[in-house]
């Protein structure tokens, strides 16, 4: 794997808020090629020589090259996990497209949120409900009796931020301080008013 196939992965992971299509052996063809190079920096007698400093120049640039394709591409996995845990949308094409250690990662953090969030609306929600009725001197009735079903996700939107923006207060009531190609999951309201702002691109699985 040579360094101007790696800037190239870099650009069309920049260019689109998908996952690009990559080997599956990506990081393993990486790790070779750089204890290649190492090798031959190692092998010059002269460390100052300008063959060494050509190696080390590559090896360098390789190495951030690599943490950039790492960094932009598990910011998509945890919104796509994110997505998942909070819509139930999973996109399989996005999910073919993922490397065997971040499809780990995705079902990893999905599960850790979906636990997460489980555990603290369940030990919130009931203790909330039961002290607001019985302030009212008043049992709380069942679901079915209140005559309410299931309380529904609000809608939400993935999105690709365009330029960076003021940090602002969700629908949700969360802060988002978000930079120029950041991949995120927002209420759908707030979605909607930044891509209608040309500030966002909407990517969420599903719409155009």
């Amino acid at each position: 794997m040579k360094l101007d196939e790696l800037r190239l992965i870099v650009l069309n992971e920049r260019e689109t808020g998908r996952l690009s299509e990559m080997p599956p052996d990506l990081y393993d063809k990486v790790r070779d090629h750089l204890k290649g190079l190492q090798e031959q920096v190692y092998a010059c007698r002269d460390p100052l020589s300008d063959q060494a400093q050509t190696l080390m120049e590559e090896v360098a640039a390789m190495r951030e090259t690599i943490r950039d394709i790492f960094r932009i591409r598990s910011r998509k996995v945890l919104s796509l996990a994110a997505l998942q845990t909070e819509s139930r949308i999973a996109d399989r094409d996005e999910i073919r497209k993922m490397l065997p250690v971040e499809r780990q990662m995705y079902d990893e953090i999905a599960q850790v949120i979906d636990a997460a969030r489980h555990g603290m609306v369940a030990e919130v929600a009931p203790r909330v409900e039961g002290e607001a009725s019985a302030a009212a001197g008043a049992e709380v009735p069942a679901a079915a009796d209140a005559g309410c079903g299931p309380v529904e996700p609000p809608p939400v939107r993935l999105v690709r931020i365009l330029q960076a923006i003021d940090p602002f207060v969700g629908m949700d009531g969360r802060v988002y301080a978000l930079r120029k190609e950041d991949v995120v999951t927002l209420p759908a309201r707030n979605a909607d008013v930044l891509v209608e702002r040309n500030i966002a691109l909407n990517i969420t699985p599903g719409t155009l």
